[in-house]
């Protein structure tokens, strides 16, 4: 027989979360959320997180000086986005000159 109960939406949604690409981008928007507790001060004013491939998260930063600068905290970026997102998220960060 057919069981017509219906579902827990909750449930549903965990289980989408667990099993596909959906759950990932829910995890990777966490990252854009949290900018200001991830990335100290000046640093957050001057970069931004431009996106999440295989596991490296792209920073773009204004300018070569604050480039050289952030990478000094590269380690402390790491330490508080691993507070935000699993390590199956992120794993490593990589800094990008913004495009003028």
């Amino acid at each position: 027989m057919h069981d017509d109960t219906p579902e827990n939406i909750k449930a549903i949604l965990d289980g989408l979360k667990a099993t596909s690409e959906l759950g990932r981008n829910l995890e990777e928007a966490k990252i854009w959320e949290n900018w200001a507790s991830i990335v100290p001060a000046p640093y957050r004013e001057i970069s931004y997180p431009l996106r999440v491939k295989e596991g490296i998260l792209t920073i773009e930063v204004e300018n070569a000086v604050f480039m050289h600068k952030i990478s000094y905290v590269k380690q402390e970026i790491l330490e508080n986005l691993l507070k935000v997102v699993p390590r199956e998220v992120v794993e490593d960060v990589r800094f990008s000159l913004e495009d003028e």
